[in-house]
C-alpha cells in the first residue's frame, strides 16, 4: 500500500488561514480554516499509508472519514503535491544517489503515487539510445545525456577534428586535430563517467542499411548528421522505421536551429511529412528538388559555411530534453509529428510544419509501436500532432 509523502521539493507556507505551496513561480493555495490540513500535511511524511492516517487525523478531528482521507490525498496527488515513499530506490547505491542527486530533485517535482521519482531516473539508466554524429549539437548532446544519467549510448561518426570545429565542438581541444571525433568523444565522455558503457562507431552512414545497423538495438536517437544534406535524412528515417526506433533528428541553419521527432507506429515519418508538402506546396517541391540535385553533384551548400554556438547550444538543449521526456516518460513529448525551430534574432519556440501520418506510406505504413514507446500509442490522443 502507498505511503504518501510531501514533495520536500515543492516548499509550503502558512498564513492567513491557508497553505502555499511554491512550484516554478506559481503558488497553489489551500484553505485551512481550522488547521485540519495543516495536521494532514504533517501526517504525510512516508512513514503512514492511508489507514494510518486517517488514525491519526481523527484522533485530532473526529469528524474526518477515511473517505475524506483518501478523496484530500487524491486531490493532493492530481495537484502535484505528493509521491509514494515505498520506492526508496534501493537499487541505486549510495555513489549513484549522489550523483543523481538533484535529477532526483527535479524528477520529484513530477512524481505521483503512482510513479516514483526513482522511476523516471531508472528508465533513463536502463533506456538503449544512440547519437549519430558528434560534430556541433552532437557532442554537446553526448555529454549532456551522459551527465543525465544514460548509460548505455551508442556513438557514430566518421569526421577528424579540425581547427574550424573549435566555435562550437567544445569537448574537443588543439592537441586532438587530426584524431577521429567519435573516439575522443567517448574518451571525454568516460571521463564524465566512468561507468558509461560508450560503444564508438567510426561509420559514414550512406544508406537505410547503414543506418539500420547502427540503430536496430536502440530505443531513441538523437540524429545529427549532415551528409549528404538531403539522401540522409530519408536514411534516417527508413532505417529508424525498420528497427522500430524513435528519432529526434535536427540542426541548425544559418539563423536557425530547429528539431523534430519520428516514432514508427505513432507519427508520420519524414516520407509521410516530404509526401504532403511535395503535394501541397509547389514553391517547397522545387526548393526540394534543387537541394536534391545539389546533393547529387556533391557540391557544398551556403549555409554550411554559417554555424554559430549559441544556437547549437539551443538545439542540444531541445534535443535532449526531448530524448528525457521521451525515455522517462515523465512527461509528454513536445515535438513528435511537428518541427520546432527558434531563431537567435527571436529564439521563442514555435511550430513551422506538422504532419499526420499517412496509411498509404510506403515506408511507414505497416509500422507498430516499439514496447518502449506504446505509451504514446495509448496517449496519442494528448499529443501535439
Amino acid at each position: 500500500m502507498a505511503r504518501p509523502a510531501l514533495k520536500t521539493s515543492i516548499p509550503y507556507f502558512v498564513s492567513d488561514g491557508s497553505v502555499h505551496f511554491r512550484l516554478g513561480g506559481e503558488l497553489t493555495s489551500l484553505e485551512d480554516a481550522d488547521g485540519r490540513v495543516l495536521t494532514l500535511l504533517r501526517l504525510l511524511d512516508g512513514t503512514r499509508d492511508l489507514d494510518a492516517v486517517h488514525r491519526d487525523l481523527s484522533a485530532d478531528y473526529p469528524d474526518v472519514t477515511a473517505g475524506d482521507v483518501r478523496d484530500a490525498v487524491r486531490d493532493l496527488d492530481e495537484s502535484g503535491l505528493v509521491q509514494d515513499a515505498t520506492d526508496r530506490g534501493e537499487d541505486f547505491d549510495a555513489a549513484a544517489r549522489e550523483r543523481w542527486s538533484n535529477n532526483l530533485g527535479f524528477f520529484e517535482t513530477y512524481a505521483t503515487l503512482e510513479t516514483s521519482k526513482y522511476e523516471f531516473q531508472r528508465r533513463i539508466r536502463d533506456a538503449r539510445i544512440a547519437v549519430l554524429g558528434v560534430g556541433g549539437i552532437g557532442s554537446h548532446a553526448l555529454i549532456d545525456l551522459v551527465a543525465i544519467g544514460f548509460t548505455d549510448i551508442r556513438i557514430v561518426d566518421f569526421d577528424k577534428i579540425e581547427v574550424s570545429n573549435f566555435n562550437r565542438q567544445i569537448i574537443y581541444g588543439e592537441p586532438d586535430v587530426g584524431r577521429t571525433k567519435v573516439h575522443v568523444a567517448a574518451e571525454r565522455a568516460r571521463r564524465l563517467n566512468s561507468g558509461v558503457r560508450i560503444e564508438a562507431v567510426e561509420a559514414k552512414l550512406m544508406s537505410a542499411d547503414d543506418v539500420y545497423a547502427v540503430v536496430h538495438d536502440r530505443d531513441i536517437v538523437i540524429a545529427v548528421v549532415d551528409r549528404p544534406k538531403v539522401h540522409v535524412v530519408h536514411w534516417l528515417n527508413e532505417g529508424c522505421v525498420r528497427a522500430g526506433t524513435t528519432l529526434i533528428n535536427g540542426g541548425v541553419d544559418t539563423q536557425r536551429a530547429m528539431h523534430y521527432t519520428m516514432v514508427p507506429g505513432v507519427s508520420g515519418c519524414l516520407e509521410c511529412w516530404y509526401g504532403q508538402v511535395r503535394r501541397d506546396d509547389p514553391t517547397s517541391r522545387m526548393v526540394l528538388d534543387a537541394l536534391d540535385d545539389i546533393d547529387r553533384e556533391g557540391t557544398p551548400y551556403g549555409e554550411d559555411t554559417a554555424a554559430f554556438n549559441g544556437l547549437v547550444v539551443a538545439a542540444a538543449a531541445h534535443m535532449v530534453s526531448e530524448m528525457v521526456r521521451l525515455a522517462s516518460r515523465v512527461c509528454q513529448p513536445l515535438s513528435v509529428g511537428r518541427l520546432l525551430e527558434q531563431t537567435f534574432h527571436d529564439p521563442r519556440v514555435h511550430e513551422a510544419e506538422s504532419w499526420r501520418r499517412d496509411p498509404d506510406c510506403t515506408v511507414c505504413g505497416d509500422a507498430r509501436p516499439s514496447a518502449a514507446h506504446a505509451w504514446l500509442a495509448r496517449d496519442a490522443r494528448e499529443l501535439p500532432f
